[in-house]
């Protein structure tokens, strides 16, 4: 008995590659306004504070993360941190967005009610 093999028919297969150039355009320079500073309360109520404080000036799409708060305000963008030191919270608040004085203003107001 010999061994037999059959030839299997190979198909070819073509493959086109199409290359696309999309430049994107910045719409703006992003202006960045931070503020800190440390607080007597712990970093769960300060979380909650800093939800609050979103909520109260029209943030939408609050998320709260653990003691991490973010939301959005039109084109802008507002995160409030806040961290154990010792026995105090380091609150960090920072709002991004196109408008220099929307975002001064935001930044401002949050910092005002922390």
């Amino acid at each position: 008995m010999g061994c037999a093999s059959k030839a299997e028919k190979v198909i070819e297969t073509q493959v086109v590659t199409e290359t696309k150039l999309i430049t994107v355009e910045k719409e703006y320079t992003p202006q960045l306004w931070s503020h800190h500073k440390v607080v007597n309360e712990s970093p769960e109520l300060c979380a909650v504070k800093g939800v609050s404080i979103l909520n109260s000036l029209g943030f939408k799409s609050v998320v709260k993360n653990g003691n991490y708060v973010y939301g959005n305000f039109s084109h802008n963008r507002a995160a409030i941190k806040c961290v154990k030191v010792s026995n105090q919270t380091f609150v960090y608040a920072a709002v991004a967005g196109a408008d220099v004085k929307t975002v001064e203003k935001l930044r401002n107001e949050i910092a005002w009610q922390l």
